[in-house]
Order: C-alpha cells, then structure tokens, then sequence
C-alpha cells in the first residue's frame, strides 16, 4: 500500500494544479472608478493640447506661406502679393480677392504691370483638411491685410507687420489663459520669423 503522506520534517505539496482566480465585483468597480478619474483628469489637458497644436499648425502654415511669397518674388524678379482675405484662398479669388486684416484665406499672387491682371500662385483655406469646420475657430487678426515682395525680397511695408494667431475655443492667450498664442513678425526687409507674445524674457529666441 502506497503511503501518500509526506515524510517527517518534509513539505507537502498539492499536486492538483492552481485554479486562475478572476475579478470581484468589488476590485472590478474599483478599477473602473481609478480609470474614470484618471480620464476625468487628463481629457482636459489632452483638449488643451489639441487646441494649441492648431494654433501652431495655422501659425507654421502662415509663415510658410509668407517665405513662399518672397521666394517667388525673388525667383521671378517681379512684385508678389501676400493677401489675407475672407474669400476663398483658391485661383477663383485670383483677381477680385478683397484684403482683410482678420482674413481667415490667404493668397499668393503676381501682377502684371502692364495689364494689371494677377497670375495665381498659392493660396489657402483655414477650413481645409478632413472634419474642419466651415467657420475654424483658429483666427488670424493682421496690422496689414496684404504685403508686395520685390525682387529683392524687401516689402513696401512702412513698418514691422505682425500677423497674430489665437484660438477662442480653447481659451485666452497666455498668460492669462491656457492657449500658447503665436505671432508671425514680418520686417520692412522682408525677414520673417515665428514667436510667442507671451515670452517676456529679454533675449529670449521666442520673444516677439
């Protein structure tokens, strides 16, 4: 007869192998109360994030869109316009696109001196791109509603323009609110460059 008991001062040991043991009720409801709290914490801060990055993608845009226009003016070794305006920023608006200094489009365009006809270059839509909304909450607000480029890639600009980009739906600028606000500074020689207005350290590379 086999004896199943273990020798003295040896370890017995189950042979039967372990049983997984699921979830209570009670961690599982723990659990989701952790998970909830966490959403509820970082949805905020992810609404942030997602408004502010569509105010830097207008505001990189925005200053591209500038370098193109003087590129071209070089290239061509003729005038082009920047135009902000509220028309459409396509070939359509080409010759009757009216400036505005709170434009939501832009146009880049070259005029003849002779017929004074303009040739279409570039253009854009603040509302272009999957989902946007007809009326995008990213604004635009200019101290000038266009800009010509000569050959040169100076401006006949009378002094620094600065084309401003905020976004209302997701707050106020900094500091007094969560949007990190960006200007695009344009000089009377035609150099342009991206900065933040809320900077206040002198020196600092982001200062506008």
């Amino acid at each position: 007869m086999l004896n199943n008991h273990p020798a003295a001062g040896a370890t017995w040991r189950d042979p039967s192998p372990a049983v997984p043991r699921g979830f209570s009720l009670v961690e599982l409801m723990i659990g989701l109360a952790i998970f909830a709290f966490l959403m509820a914490m970082g949805v905020p801060a992810f609404t942030t994030y997602i408004q502010n990055a569509k105010i830097r993608s207008a505001a990189e845009v925005l200053y591209a869109s500038i370098q193109t226009a003087r590129a071209e003016a070089v290239k061509r070794n003729a005038a082009v316009e920047f135009v902000l305006t509220d028309d459409a920023g396509d070939s359509g608006s080409t010759q009757t696109a009216t400036p505005s200094t709170t434009g939501r489009n832009w146009l880049i365009r070259l005029q003849d001196p002779t017929t004074l006809i303009y040739t279409f270059i570039e253009g854009k839509s603040m509302a272009e791109g999957s989902g946007q909304a007809s009326t995008p909450s990213v604004t635009i607000t200019s101290s000038v509603s266009s800009v010509t480029f000569n050959g040169f890639g100076s401006t006949n600009l009378g002094a620094t323009a600065t084309l401003a980009v905020a976004n209302a739906a997701g707050g106020a600028c900094a500091p007094t609110g969560p949007m990190r606000c960006l200007s695009v500074v344009l000089s009377v020689g035609g150099q342009a460059r991206m900065c933040d207005p809320a900077v206040a350290a002198a020196g600092h590379t982001r200062k506008c």
